[in-house]
């Protein structure tokens, strides 16, 4: 009895065992005119045997799987693989017109970033050639850490960028209305095109924050503390400057959002930036 029990775990340690030893390869059949398909490969090897099955079309309509048996030459770490029979598929076309793949791999690369590529040749089962093209594969574990990272950054990346609104012209009496989510306010203020002399007045909520200020080229870069509600902005016109009229380009900088606005005001008029927090 105690023998009986004793040969059932053996087995049972070689079937985990065996499990644990599948390869799984993800990555894409290149075709000779560039296009791509899907395709990974998940196999047990054994003393140079190799057996188990590909897929192909992953995730589509079209999807396959396929046997997959051949040998791994240990010399110079190579394999020779063939798609043997349809195990299952999505796909309605006619079996007949399905394409057989044999393929030479090889690994390449070092240490972690080993890739599993080589040529491949696709066949009907009446032997006529169908396709023809590399195979390039990664370990699926890796691959996929590969493609969470590069999500991560893509999603950082989107995460830091700043959308940028068309720019808005105000000119004498108009007033622009802005919903804002940032708790401070950040403005650049320039002459929007050369320095000509043209002096503005800058308040915020009644509080002036420029008097008889010459916009230069450079970028004047004002912050302010907005209050709950309505925030109000004004600009004016405190001369004209050698080319009329009064002209100034400003830059409202939200959390992610930046609001490009350009004023052309007349002598003592004013345009109005209506900020709602």
């Amino acid at each position: 009895m105690r023998v009986l029990i004793f040969l059932l775990f053996l087995n049972l340690a070689k079937l985990s065992s065996a499990q644990n030893m599948e390869k799984n390869y993800l990555g894409a059949l290149i075709l000779s005119n560039n296009s791509t398909t899907s395709f990974s490969i998940h196999f047990n090897e054994e003393n140079g045997v190799v057996n188990g099955y590909t897929l192909t079309n992953i995730d589509t309509p079209d999807e396959t799987k396929s046997d997959l048996s051949g040998i791994y030459f240990k010399e110079d770490k190579s394999f020779q693989l063939q798609e043997t029979q349809i195990i299952s598929t999505s796909s309605e076309a006619d079996l007949s017109t399905f394409c057989f793949i044999q393929a030479n791999l090889s690994f390449k690369g070092k240490f972690r970033n080993k890739r599993l590529e080589g040529n491949f040749l696709g066949l009907f089962t009446n032997n006529d050639t169908c396709a023809k093209g590399k195979v390039l594969l990664m370990e699926q574990k890796k691959l996929e850490k590969k493609i969470k990272k590069v999500k991560k950054r893509i999603k950082k990346l989107e995460e830091k960028r700043t959308v940028v609104l068309q720019t808005k012209q105000l000119k004498d009496g108009d007033d622009f209305v802005v919903k804002w989510k940032a708790d401070d306010l950040k403005l650049f203020i320039w002459d929007a095109n050369e320095e000509d002399g043209d002096r503005i007045q800058l308040k915020i909520n009644e509080k002036i924050i420029l008097y008889d200020y010459s916009t230069k080229r450079k970028r004047k870069k004002i912050k302010y503390k907005l209050q709950k509600g309505e925030n109000i902005i004004e600009i004016k016109a405190l001369s004209l400057g050698n080319s009329p009229p009064n002209t100034s380009r400003i830059e409202l900088v939200d959390s992610k959002t930046k609001y490009p606005v350009v004023t052309q005001l007349t002598l003592e008029k004013s345009a109005i930036i209506t900020i709602m927090k």
